[in-house]
């Protein structure tokens, strides 16, 4: 177990790393107004943020996220493992739905702070580029420093857990949506129905197809999310009314704002996370027998096809 944690912790590090950049893109588009408009797009997000802040204002706020990942992760797959006793049949997709629903649920909890750090100190500019952002009135060292004067600001209810019900109405149907997602990629993809005889090239793809699925069936909770995370204190009542507000000023748009660099992270991030995982699996502990039930902490949980015996592996999807 300690090893398939250090496994699974090494794998979502490179997994953050190279999707990273389009977070920061994502969040930086989705948090402007049109009264504070920065940038036209997102290659001028991309651009600027270059010119502006170099390469490091890319993997601003990266610390939490990079180490909450793999316990994210094993949260995730431990919960949505044990929840199959729920099931006579804990293989169709329903099952594997109403599971990752659970799963998501319980891990917003330790989500929701996470983002919420990272959130804010993604909105710091460098140097005199902080006055560009409106919405960062409060600057931090860092993401202790961060958690520090949001709890002391606000309180643990309205601070730490500032937007937490929009990361549950996120990743509830985001995980609902991706286990499945992944068993109809492995059951139509590869040859046997197992993920093991799937080329890595079409594992790679599978990832990247699974985290494109989950991510849009939730993404408009998570432009919320980080708006209202990113705000002012008391820049909006709840999430409720920054929903609201958002949409009268700026249409239905805004709920769609940095889809496209949410998607260039889901690919690279999910097409890395696995195949680093495995091969530090393959390395340097035994090889996963295809008759092993038991859950791989972090990064690989085994399921079965709908209606089937055939099982096959799941690969970790990066929850921020």
């Amino acid at each position: 177990m300690a090893l398939d944690f250090g496994f699974g912790f090494v794998a979502g590090v490179t997994g953050t790393i190279a999707g990273y950049p389009f977070d920061t893109v994502k969040v930086r588009l989705q948090t402007q107004t049109l009264n504070h408009r920065l940038y036209s797009g997102s290659l001028d997000c991309f651009i600027k943020i270059a010119k502006q802040e170099s390469i490091l204002g890319f993997y601003k706020g990266m610390t939490s996220p990079m180490f909450g990942v793999a316990i994210i992760n094993g949260i995730v797959f431990s919960i949505q493992n044990t929840s199959k006793g729920l099931f006579d049949n804990p293989d169709t997709y329903f099952s594997l739905a109403v599971t990752g629903a659970i799963a998501g649920c319980v891990q917003s909890f330790i989500c929701s702070p996470i983002e919420l750090v990272k959130t804010r100190l993604q909105m710091q500019g460098i140097g005199q580029q902080r006055k560009l952002f409106a919405l960062s009135t409060h600057l931090y060292k860092g993401p202790i420093d961060c958690m520090k004067k949001s709890y002391t600001r606000q309180g643990f209810r309205y601070g730490v857990l500032r937007g937490l019900s929009m990361t549950l109405a996120r990743d509830i149907p985001s995980f609902a949506a991706y286990f499945p997602a992944w068993q109809f990629f492995v059951s139509h993809f590869s040859p046997t129905g197992k993920e093991a005889d799937m080329p890595m090239y079409m594992s790679l793809i599978g990832g990247a197809f699974t985290g494109i699925a989950a991510w849009t069936v939730s993404y408009p909770f998570d432009v919320i999310k980080s708006r209202y995370q990113a705000a002012r204190d008391h820049a909006y009542k709840n999430v409720w009314d920054c929903a609201v507000k958002s949409f009268r000023m700026e249409g239905w748009q805004v709920f769609t704002r940095g889809f496209l660099p949410c998607t260039l992270r889901a690919i690279p991030t999910n097409a890395f996370t696995y195949p680093v995982y495995s091969f530090l699996k393959r390395t340097f502990d035994t090889p996963l027998d295809d008759n092993d039930e038991t859950l791989v902490t972090t990064k690989i949980v085994t399921t079965s096809k709908p209606m089937s015996s055939t099982t096959t592996s799941t690969p970790a999807i990066a929850s921020i």
